[in-house]
């Protein structure tokens, strides 16, 4: 008797440790997308408005992050636009689950950029670059720019 209350004992611990630790858990229902948007330095942008077949699907938060519902693949249109960035266009299939990652330049980058370009004697290079920058924005120091690098490949031809 002794031995079998002592069994109890030990076991009814064991046993209603186990009963109440064991949870079932449902599965989640993945059901929407995700954007993440970051500069060319590799940080999130914020406040960049996403598109999908041209209907606003929301703005990116202070980390360059948004979701939106989305149900079976199929292929969209997908636009990210801010102010002062390049507008980045795609067309790709879309389904729950997927991450969808955007780089957005700032007029400033390119800008940067043809100037390093036109510095290392590349003038087409730097002209493309210049052009990305006047599509963010029409900066008079930019369109100076523009003029330099046109000057400079009519000089060489």
């Amino acid at each position: 008797m002794r031995k079998l209350r002592k069994f109890f004992t030990l076991m009814l611990p064991a046993c209603a440790m186990l009963l109440f630790s064991c949870a079932t858990t449902t599965e989640k229902k993945i059901d929407s997308a995700y954007v993440m948007v970051y500069d060319w330095d590799n940080s999130g942008v914020m406040d960049v408005e996403v598109f999908i077949d041209g209907r606003k699907v929301g703005k990116t938060d202070i980390y360059g992050r948004l979701s939106f519902p989305s149900g079976k693949e199929r292929e969209c249109a997908l636009r990210a636009e801010k102010d002062g960035y390049e507008t980045v266009e795609t067309r790709m299939p879309v389904r729950a689950g997927q991450l969808l990652y955007f780089k957005m330049g700032t007029g400033a980058y390119y800008a940067e950029k043809a100037e390093t370009l036109l510095d290392g004697n590349e003038p087409e290079k730097a002209l493309k670059m210049i052009d990305k920058a006047l599509e963010t924005g029409d900066r008079q120091d930019w369109r100076f720019l523009k003029k330099v690098i046109e000057s400079r490949i009519k000089n060489e031809e």
